[in-house]
């Protein structure tokens, strides 16, 4: 899981990333401060979302806060396809577009896990097996999204692939 945190950092290289990690990947001692539970929403007609799905809802959510897409990177062909969820802006988000996206992602049934204000401001969200992880900055100061879906097919599909990518990725 985190090889594959590492390569969605990697490939894109800034602006407002949302990745996935577990629960256990927010930590009070990287300043993570977890919300305090909202009450159970009702489950989804339709189960836990696929990734279609929740590649819909990313670029809905987006659209919503005014972000505007940029250009469609190439979708994962290997073992992973099925377990990432994105979409890539064309430029960075303003703090009123941050909060008008977690405003539609919670819309969309996303619910906020934990908060962390150091070194730049993050939001940790959840859907049924989908973890994002929002922030805004980095090198190319462009918007993105980035969902991983925590299954034990997905987490063994991650697993091989850091084995075959290696520790440099």
């Amino acid at each position: 899981m985190l090889a594959v945190l590492a390569t969605a950092a990697a490939a894109v290289a800034g602006g407002m990333a949302v990745m996935a990690a577990p629960a256990e990947e927010y930590p009070a001692a990287d300043g993570w401060v977890r919300e305090p539970r909202a009450p159970k929403s009702a489950p989804r007609a339709a189960g836990d979302p696929s990734q279609a799905v929740v590649s819909a809802e990313l670029a809905a959510a987006a659209a919503t806060a005014g972000l505007a897409r940029g250009l469609v990177h190439p979708s994962d062909s290997g073992g992973t396809a099925e377990c990432i969820a994105d979409w890539f802006g064309d430029g960075p988000a303003d703090e009123a577009q941050l909060a008008a996206l977690e405003t539609a992602l919670k819309e969309h049934g996303w619910q906020v896990m934990a908060r962390s204000r150091r070194p730049v401001p993050k939001v940790a969200l959840i859907s049924g097996t989908w973890r994002l992880e929002l922030h805004n900055g980095g090198l190319l100061n462009t918007a993105t999204l980035v969902a991983e879906r925590s299954t034990e097919s997905c987490d063994e599909a991650f697993r091989r692939e850091e084995e075959t990518r290696g520790p440099r990725g």
